[in-house]
């Protein structure tokens, strides 16, 4: 079975937990997520918690434009933490993000090699 050759790519989730203009925490974690992809690493899913979710908001728009394009270049998810999201009023998020709850988290760190996070 020499020809069957199986790669176990490892998988990482990141966590971003600052706002988009509260210093380099998006620009740090928007230039990992592209050296993942570098690096033949699997991102599954970036997961926004409290000032975070403000990636999505209608007044970053481009965090949304940046996020996105990581987003349909790796096939990763962008989830919104859905209590932070409510908090910064954003009920209806943009594509590709969504909204999901901790338990999003809690999947990606039990289903993920990784889980990062930039603050």
């Amino acid at each position: 079975m020499h020809g069957d050759t199986v790669q176990n790519t490892m998988r990482f989730a990141l966590v971003v937990l600052a706002a988009p203009d509260s210093g380099l925490c998006h620009l740090r974690a928007q230039s990992f997520a592209r050296a993942l992809r570098t690096a033949d690493i699997t991102l599954t899913r970036v997961f926004f918690y409290g000032e975070g979710v403000r990636a999505a908001s209608a007044e970053n728009d481009d965090s949304i434009d940046q996020w996105s394009g990581i987003a349909v270049r790796q096939g990763c998810e962008l989830v919104l933490c859905s209590a932070s999201a409510e908090n910064h009023g954003i009920l209806t998020p943009p594509a590709p993000f969504t909204l999901m709850g901790l338990g999003a988290l809690m999947e990606a760190g039990h289903d993920c090699d990784r889980v990062i996070s930039f603050d």
